[in-house]
């Protein structure tokens, strides 16, 4: 977002968004350190972040990395007419469907499944999906590589660089990984995925260990980004007011070159390898206007071999990596990727 942009919203200031660029590039960053970046004292910081919470305009939304050997499932849903938003509320009840949308084509629900392994993703599709009365359709494919995610938006008003190797990370090619299963790593990862800047001393309480081993123990799941953090704004902010996906196929030779450079453009959200179904490559992008979604379609295909699909305009969230909303999109509620 630029100085303009922060004038349009009338909901977030600019200093308030120079407080969620400084934490969006280090979420767990001491108060001081954040007070620096943005030339005040760390009590004042604090307390803005707090009020920015409370009002539900902005949080720290923590959940488990690709890097996390993880399975995850890219699922449209076709319900019976007239069920889809009770559908919708029950699925978002599943701790491992983290996001549920609302969209427009083939599709009446689009959802994103983080499980452990194929078998549970299986037991979700076939049970969860396949067995539900009001569900007439469910499709599937599986996110392979996630080259740009939400974690690396920025609020565009401190200038500067993203985290030091966010970027590299999420388009290196994934290393073997254990599944997330370790009883210490879920400890931290439900910690964080209540309270994003939850205390070392009570991750240390959680994994009964020292506050120094606890410390490092987080710094190296985020480092490693088997856990990822990023701050997210309310959604009801009209600069970026709508979503377009796209199902894109490129020659598999050309895929990583398609997917950076659309994963480059700044209004890009998601860019991710497929497998398992007809497309290879998906992208969410967002939209200042309605009007504009055929020119941002061909801005992301310009030049290169990819060939759109299908395409989608995102409703609603019911639901986005874990964090529940109303129908005029107030954050309500959070169901952890941990579980009750």
């Amino acid at each position: 977002m630029d100085s303009h942009a922060v004038d349009a919203t009338g909901r977030l200031s600019e200093s308030d968004l120079a407080l969620i660029e400084a934490l969006q590039r280090d979420p767990r960053a001491p108060w001081a350190q954040i007070a620096a970046a943005i030339g005040t004292s760390a009590p004042t910081a604090r307390r803005r972040w707090e009020r920015l919470v409370a009002e539900g305009s902005a949080w720290i939304t923590s959940y488990p990395g690709m890097r996390a050997g993880l399975v995850a499932g890219l699922v449209e849903v076709r319900c019976r007419p007239g069920t889809s938003d009770d559908v919708a509320a029950e699925l978002a009840t599943h701790p491992r469907i983290v996001t549920v949308s609302a969209q427009t084509g083939d599709r009446d629900l689009g959802l994103i499944v983080f499980a452990d392994d194929l078998s549970e993703l299986r037991r979700i599709l076939q049970h969860d999906l396949g067995a539900h009365a009001d569900v007439v359709g469910v499709r599937s494919s599986i996110m392979t590589r996630v080259f740009r995610e939400g974690s690396h938006w920025r609020a565009g008003v401190l200038g500067g660089a993203e985290r030091e190797g966010d970027a590299e990370a999420e388009r290196a090619p994934a290393q073997a990984a254990p599944p997330l299963t370790d009883p210490a790593t879920l400890r931290v990862l439900r910690e964080l995925e209540l309270d994003g800047r939850a205390p070392t001393a009570r991750i240390a309480e959680r994994l009964g260990t020292g506050e120094a081993h606890a410390r490092r123990t987080v710094r190296r799941l985020l480092e490693t980004r088997r856990i990822v953090q990023r701050v997210d704004v309310t959604l009801d902010q009209p600069h970026w007011p709508h979503s377009l996906a796209l199902w894109m196929v490129v020659p598999a030779a050309q895929l990583d070159e398609a997917a950076r450079r659309i994963g480059e453009l700044p209004s890009t959200r998601l860019c991710a390898a497929l497998a398992g179904g007809a497309s290879n490559l998906y992208a969410i992008v967002w939209l200042r206007s309605l009007e504009e979604a055929a020119e941002i379609e061909a801005r992301i295909t310009r030049g290169l071999p990819a060939r759109v699909l299908d395409r989608s305009l995102l409703l609603h969230y019911y639901k986005r990596l874990g964090h529940r909303f109303d129908d005029d999109r107030r954050r309500v509620g959070q169901v952890p990727w941990t579980g009750p």
